[in-house]
């Protein structure tokens, strides 16, 4: 029985450091211009959410702003999302991008595309 009880202890505990290892960054990248563009450096093995948002810019919408990631070799990025939910006040575009590189970490380029800012959200 004590044998089945370290065999658990040292099971949840290995799956909570393997749990930590994978876990995912999100990194904020504000844009208050038509044009923003990100190097982001992303660690050996490692994976960034990426939240691209247009600040002080009215009426933001999939049709007047875009993202797009662009991964280096050894990296991959999903295509970028379009987050605008019920209720929420600032809509964001969201993209992941994974290091598989084991040895070295790499840069990720994100370019945030925004319509003209203006005075002050309504």
């Amino acid at each position: 029985m004590r044998d089945l009880v370290t065999i658990l202890v040292v099971g949840g505990c290995l799956s909570s450091l393997a749990g930590a290892a994978f876990a995912e960054a999100t990194k904020q990248l504000h844009c208050s211009t038509t044009h923003c563009a990100y190097t982001e450096q992303l660690k050996k093995d490692g994976t960034t959410s990426f939240q691209g948002y247009c600040d002080g810019t009215n009426n933001v919408t999939d049709d007047n702003s875009s993202m797009k990631c662009h991964p280096v070799k050894g990296m991959t990025c999903t295509a970028a999302n379009w987050t605008n939910w019920k209720g929420q006040k600032v809509p964001y575009w969201s993209c992941t991008c994974t290091n598989w590189s084991a040895t070295k970490k790499q840069n990720a380029t994100i370019d945030v595309h925004c319509p003209a800012p203006s005075q002050g959200r309504e």
